[in-house]
């Protein structure tokens, strides 16, 4: 008859339902790498972990009386087992990859699996074998339904393709029939063959970037002489798979291709037998950022070494994530960083894949506990195991119309982006290391009156002088620059023109502006300014900068007023609040771009109201803030009354079937995004529909802004001196393409020495081996000695 159900335990999974069963809710261990396998709760789906330094399984049960789990267990299988799935039969071992046709072989090809039922009251397991059919058809849904890091995936993938306008309808026009589809028809290229799904031209396409693929670029070519927008890529296609690389020139984007099969029909291509031939755009893309070498070899040209051990933990890459497993590395280095999670402990009455401080401890036992930092057992050595942040990736991009994506993204404004994030979650006492106290002075060139205003911030951002040299071929040489003359570009001082004094009211005037630190932080991040906009799209310059192994910023303090200077102090009103009046003129330019009022208004006040090319430049580094579109309040109180949704908005979520009081806290916590209001109802159905205060920001966030900023400007300590802890790279002509990596320096074997983390790639390197350094420097955290 064998063990039945309990009749507490759900038959069916039911509709809807995420489950978990990648990795521990806690740690990264998983059904492969932990020798006890995974257990997942039969009544929440949740997965769990134990060994001989902790029990999550227990832990849970002791929290929630759940005591019966399937446990995954996974173990590699023999050499030989593996080799027939590499491998052709013929005795040579021919490497299957260089048929005709791409095989696919999975992660869990290479696994046999055990499965079980794991009782924790009875610390036992049960094999399948004593179950009765309706434990065994549980596992079986559990098993082969979609994990919550797939659904979250698909939904990614599926958000980023989408018909275009010339897709949806291909224009066809006639076809006289003949056509080799086995080379280009303007060269010999018979790889990356693109086909004109309008007229049937055959072209090759461009060559990738930092890919082996060919390409002269013929069916581009193709588009520019016809105007025929849609092509298709025939190695792509596969009769069994939804997934195929299709262009639109005119819109300059990967799109779908409804109705595809008639489509290629009419050039007696049959989809359903069709075999894919190369690899997509994505895998490409991915390929690339996986095996990055920065052209990194040891003195003696020797490959450099890989290393293993606690805080020497590798981050795979989840398809474009480099990016985030650079800042990640690189803010976990950080003291501050390390001695605050190592004082947290898990959260036992929440789900951790929604809690951010959760994920956040998950990623720091990932990344100092050494257990995920071994040689990989599939791909060897040069791989470690490595640790995928998939959840904490997936919470921390949720409502972010960019990192929600799968599409590469600037390392900065990710950085930016997560240190805010931050903030509104743990308070300023994580990030107060990284915070500074930067002030500027503007002075009347007519007469001398001025002010100092006094910003708190934890970055600073820095040019870097173009002067070219020489071009070679489509690349321009620049002149090597020293990041200290950035920073002097920096602190000026600059004259303003078109300046308008308050004190003289002179037209036109101009004014001298010049800065400094009033303080020093621990950790300074500062930014290499090499993304500029080029026809409204990002790009990257390569302007070499000598590596600052130190950096003396001593001569760069906080200006101050001299002789024949007067300082005027900001008028305050009677409850102590500043006012700020938008520059007339400046405002009215900007509205004229199309920008909307409350932004430009936010913008001028922060580019000192008197430029609208700087305000617009601030503009679009600030697009993605949370906050963008919120009214200016210079109270410092960091929350305001709860805005009121639109009637209407209300009303579309009332009309599913929410209440009135639940729809309006969902559109006010979403910013009145319906899609993600809707989201939140459906994750939170218990909520009592209350607005409570700290829903947004943390009600002291201002006090607490005011007290560090009061606190670190009468600091008298600080020192100017810093040298290089760790640098973010990146290789591509932007910051949306290429790939990212992070040297830092660690304390491994007795000494101080560059590691190189590329994803989970991590190896020791010298000095002399980060000359890639130069023309690839992003992101800098220099610590103050």
């Amino acid at each position: 008859m064998g063990l039945e159900l309990p009749q507490n335990i759900p038959p069916h999974v039911p509709a809807g339902a995420k489950i978990y069963k990648d990795d521990c809710m806690y740690t990264f261990d998983t059904a492969e790498n932990n020798d006890l396998g995974l257990d997942i709760d039969l009544k929440t789906y949740r997965a769990y972990s134990r060994n001989n330094e902790y029990n999550y399984t227990k832990q849970n049960y002791e929290a929630t009386g759940n005591y019966l789990y399937l446990n995954v267990k996974k173990t590699l299988k023999p050499k030989e087992e593996i080799d027939k799935l590499l491998y052709d039969d013929d005795g040579e071992k021919s490497p299957k990859i260089r048929k005709l046709e791409i095989k696919n072989v999975s992660e869990e090809d290479y696994y046999n699996t055990e499965i079980s039922l794991y009782d924790v009251k009875q610390d036992k397991l049960y094999p399948r074998s004593e179950l009765s059919a309706a434990f065994n058809n549980l596992f079986e849904e559990i098993l082969s339904a979609n994990s919550s890091n797939d659904d979250e995936e698909i939904k990614q993938w599926e958000q980023e393709i989408a018909p275009c306008p010339h897709s949806v309808n291909v224009e066809q026009f006639d076809f006289d029939g003949t056509l080799d589809l086995t080379k280009c028809s303007q060269c010999d290229l018979k790889e990356n063959l693109w086909i004109c799904l309008h007229c049937g031209a055959l072209g090759c396409g461009r060559q990738q970037y930092a890919s082996t693929m060919k390409g002269n670029g013929h069916a581009l070519a193709h588009y520019e002489t016809s105007q025929h927008p849609v092509a298709l890529k025939l190695g792509s296609l596969s009769g069994d798979s939804e997934s195929y690389d299709a262009y639109c020139y005119q819109c300059n984007d990967e799109v779908k291709v409804p109705n595809l099969a008639a489509i290629l029909k009419k050039y007696g291509i049959d989809l359903e037998k069709t075999k894919k031939t190369e690899k997509s755009l994505v895998e490409l893309n991915i390929d690339q950022n996986l095996n990055w070498d920065f052209k990194l070899d040891g003195a003696g040209g020797d490959k450099l070494p890989p290393v293993y051990g606690k805080g020497l933990t590798g981050l795979k890459n989840l398809g474009n994530s480099c990016y985030m497993n650079s800042v990640l590395q690189a803010l976990f280095d950080l003291s501050s960083y390390k001695e605050f999670f190592k004082g947290l402990n898990p959260k036992l009455d929440i789900n951790p894949a929604e809690d951010l401080s959760s994920q956040l401890l998950k990623i720091y036992d990932g990344l100092y506990s050494g257990r995920y930092s071994v040689p990989s057992p599939l791909k060897g050595e040069d791989y470690q195991l490595g640790i995928k942040p998939f959840v904490f990736k997936n919470l921390i991009g949720q409502n972010h119309p960019e990192f929600k994506t799968q599409r590469q993204q600037d390392a900065y404004e990710f950085l930016l982006y997560l240190l805010d994030k931050l903030d509104n979650e743990f308070g300023l006492k994580l990030n107060e290391d990284l915070k500074f106290v930067y002030t500027e002075k503007v002075v009347c060139d007519n007469c001398k009156h001025g002010s100092l205003k006094n910003e708190l911030v934890d970055n600073i951002s820095v040019p870097l002088e173009e002067t070219v040299l020489a071009t070679e071929g489509d690349e321009k040489v620049y002149k090597e620059v020293d990041l200290r003359d950035s920073f002097q570009k920096v602190a000026g001082p600059e004259l303003i023109p078109g300046y308008q004094c308050d004190n003289c009211n002179s037209k036109p005037g101009a004014a001298l502006k010049s800065g400094g630190f009033t303080s020093f932080p621990k950790y300074l991040i500062v930014s290499a300014q090499r993304i500029k906009l080029e026809n409204w799209a990002p790009a990257k310059v390569d302007v070499p900068v000598k590596v600052p192994f130190t950096l003396d910023l001593s001569e760069f303090k906080a200006p101050f007023f001299k002789e024949g200077e007067i300082e005027v102090t900001p008028s305050r009103s009677n409850d102590d609040t500043q006012t700020f009046t938008a520059n007339a003129e400046q405002l009215n330019t900007l509205l004229g771009m199309g920008f909307p009022e409350p932004r430009s208004i936010k913008a001028l006040y922060s580019t000192g109201n008197n430029d609208a090319e700087a305000a617009m430049n601030w503009l679009f580094e600030h697009m993605e803030d949370p906050d963008i579109d919120e009214p200016l309040d210079l109270t410092g109180e960091g929350l305001k009354a709860p805005s009121t949704p639109s009637d209407e908005a209300v009303s579309n979520l009332v009309g599913m079937g929410f209440s009135h009081q639940l729809s309006k806290k969902a559109l006010y916590l979403n910013n009145d995004d319906p899609s993600a209001a809707v989201e939140w109802l459906f994750s939170n159905p218990d909520d009592d529909g209350v607005i409570e205060v700290n829903d947004k920001v943390p009600v002291n966030a201002g006090k607490e802004k005011r007290d560090l900023l009061a606190k670190l400007s009468n600091e008298s300590k600080s020192s100017g001196q810093y040298q290089l802890k760790s640098v973010i790279c990146h290789k591509g002509a932007s910051s949306h393409t290429g790939h990212y990596v992070v040297f830092v320096k660690k304390f491994v074997d007795g000494a101080w020495k560059w590691v190189l983390f590329n994803d989970e790639k991590v190896v020791l390197c010298q000095e002399e081996n980060l000359k890639e350094v130069e023309k690839n420097a992003y992101i800098y955290i220099f610590e103050q000695v």
